[in-house]
């Protein structure tokens, strides 16, 4: 009959389902997996479903995880897990799952395809491109699967020209252009192959029609002028530099020629910070006009704005060969020096420069900056950083230096002050941002007024930025939780939880807070899952039961405890837990049964014999009240006399 009864709740379920009543198909599953003993993993599976859609992500993961565990052979779980992963964009964790699930059904189009994609935002493109192909094989009726196609030949073909394969590459790109995906970037980078080729008609042709498509990219204007130069078409080339100048680009009066406007090309790019299009240029430039002071210095800084410090130092030191006594390229030698932590060469930089009458001011800012790098005096190095930043300005470098001493020595106060200020100069300083939490967690350990409030908006501003940082996330999450900030806690433990659904204790700690947060639903099916991995946990057991009686779902847990009391036959908590349900459910000779049983399981327990005073008294029997009220005072006393290692019940 209960089969039945679930089986019932299931198909009703399934039929909100199709309403589109997915927070109700929820609900019923809910009440479904809570009154059940073993567990139905259709249920499970069915629920985690409904989360997902509902975007419930975290919880969705831990029933599939819960349904991989109950049926490891079925490919259902795998599939599914790996969706929501790709859903949160946790791309490499879907991989693996996808992969299990095309290893048990090697033929179902759904999942060819959902492992298609995520080869895909895993930058495997030849594997996307073979499992997309395959999926559309199966079901060439799916568009969704054929644009899916397309969008990995499109990334495959691009993969392959960049390798070299150009030929492969151009007809992937071709092919994506002929079936309908009209964008700019197979034209532009066609378009990169035939210039670079010499075949500048064609380049031509393919960032004509990437203008067309995007008609305020300054950028592809700048191509498309640089190819019209080289193809003599100098009238056309000036009114696409004019359209330049009309959509903002700062373009002076000039005698344009083919090198001019390659050149200037180049600084464009640097201008609107486009490093990979400026590299690209530069190294064209080089291979095709030869060696070139400015292009090697502007090849270098668009490297080291990729983060690319070696090869950037090559193709500087290479202008500084030719132009040594450009000021500007040894301003930029100095700023390479800094951030490859160079400091002979930052040291001979700075003399070249006095000596060729560089600026102060900079000349003054990265000897502070030096300085702090080679000196351990705090209070020699604090006088240089303040003075420099005085005269030279507010430069996020000397900032976070200064802020650093300070915290060193210290001072977590004033460190924070200077962190605050680098992080406003330049938003993405990470170290910046670590700092001034560590500054403000020591501020908050001082009690300091409103140091709490500032260091959950500095995690807060922190996550946003670097979301992968779990171990600051759980930081956070701990810290909220301390200060009694369970709703934004429990963002930031879901958060988690969808990097480690097997973590156990992460799963009760985020139970914990759905209870704080009177989730009580919620908390209870977390804890059904950690119940079937570790069924002889009592503690566990009772938050379940707790979650039950707080989420109207009171019925079903005198069932459970019932069976309970008879399994864990030496604990008194189960059986005063067994008791209260069977009280509240009225049934009065099953809670005195329970409450003599946990008596007898522990002698000098007041507990039990307080509860019974209570029901005894509730029904007008003062006799048997009074009686039992003695008794739990005779083992009060008696416990208050235990030393303190026995006093714990």
């Amino acid at each position: 009959m209960q089969r039945n009864n679930e089986t019932n709740y299931i198909q009703k379920a399934l039929e909100l389902g199709r309403q589109r009543d997915y927070s109700g198909a929820a609900q019923l599953l809910e009440e479904v997996l809570a009154q059940q003993e073993a567990v139905e993993p259709e249920v499970v599976l069915l629920l985690g479903r409904a989360y997902h859609t509902l975007q419930q992500y975290p919880r969705a993961l831990a029933l599939f995880r819960d349904y991989i565990r109950l049926e490891p052979n079925t490919a259902l779980g795998y599939f599914f897990a790996g969706r929501t992963y790709l859903a949160l964009g946790m791309n490499q964790h879907a991989l693996p799952l996808l992969r299990k699930a095309l290893d048990l059904r090697p033929n179902e189009p759904q999942i060819l395809a959902m492992l298609g994609i995520a080869c895909l935002k895993n930058k495997r493109s030849r594997e996307a491109v073979e499992y997309l192909q395959k999926a559309v094989e199966l079901a060439p009726e799916n568009q969704k699967f054929y644009r899916s196609y397309l969008n990995a030949l499109l990334v495959r073909g691009i993969k392959l020209c960049r390798l070299g394969e150009t030929d492969l590459g151009t007809q992937m790109l071709q092919f994506v252009l002929d079936n309908g995906l009209e964008a700019p970037l197979p034209h532009l980078e066609l378009g990169r192959i035939y210039r670079e080729s010499g075949h500048y008609d064609l380049a031509l042709g393919h960032y004509s029609a990437a203008c067309k498509l995007a008609p305020d990219d300054v950028s592809i204007r700048w191509y498309r002028a640089t190819l019209l130069m080289a193809l003599n078409k100098t009238q056309d080339a000036l009114e696409e530099i004019e359209t330049i100048r009309e959509l903002g680009g700062e373009v002076p009066e000039l005698s344009w020629n083919a090198e001019l406007v390659e050149r200037f090309m180049i600084r464009s790019f640097l201008a609107e910070g486009a490093w990979s299009r400026a590299a690209k240029a530069c190294g064209l430039w080089l291979r095709k006009r030869g060696s070139d002071p400015m292009i090697h210095a502007m090849y270098a800084e668009a490297l080291r704005n990729m983060g690319d410090l070696e090869t950037a130092h090559n193709h500087l030191s290479k202008a500084l060969e030719m132009a040594g006594q450009q000021v500007e390229l040894r301003y930029a030698q100095l700023m390479l020096a800094w951030e490859r932590e160079d400091w002979n060469t930052l040291h001979k930089t700075l003399t070249i420069l006095q000596r060729l009458h560089g600026d102060p001011a900079i000349i003054q800012r990265f000897t502070a900056l030096l300085i702090d790098h080679t000196s351990q005096d705090d209070k020699t190095v604090i006088t240089q950083l303040q003075q420099a930043i005085r005269t030279t300005g507010p430069s996020p470098e000397l900032m976070f230096a200064l802020a650093q001493r300070y915290f060193h020595v210290g001072l977590p106060e004033l460190a924070e002050g200077w962190y605050k200020r680098t992080i406003q100069v330049q938003p993405n300083h990470e170290r910046a941002y670590l700092g001034s939490i560590a500054s403000l967690e020591q501020l908050v350990q001082d009690d300091e007024k409103d140091a709490v409030e500032q260091l959950i908006e500095r995690y807060k501003s922190y996550l946003e930025r670097w979301p992968d940082n779990r171990n600051i996330r759980r930081e956070y999450a701990l810290f909220l939780i301390k200060h009694g900030q369970f709703e934004m806690a429990q963002t930031e433990l879901e958060s988690l939880f969808t990097w480690d659904v097997t973590n156990t204790t992460l799963r009760r700690l985020l139970a914990y807070v759905y209870r704080k947060n009177r989730r009580y639903r919620d908390a209870a099916i977390l804890l059904k899952g950690v119940l079937k991995e570790d069924p002889q946990n009592i503690p566990v057991l009772l938050e379940f039961i707790g979650c039950l009686d707080r989420s109207n779902m009171k019925q079903y847990s005198y069932a459970i405890l019932e069976k309970a009391v008879k399994h864990f036959k030496q604990s008194v908590e189960v059986a005063l837990a067994f008791g209260d349900a069977a009280h509240r459910d009225k049934k009065i000779e099953q809670a005195l049964d329970a409450y003599r049983e946990a008596a007898a399981r522990n002698t000098l327990d007041p507990r039990p014999y307080h509860r019974m005073a209570y029901i005894y008294k509730k029904q007008g029997i003062v006799e048997m009240a009074d009686r039992y009220e003695n008794e739990a005072k005779i083992r009060e006393n008696v416990k208050n006399k235990l030393p303190n290692s026995k006093k714990k019940l």
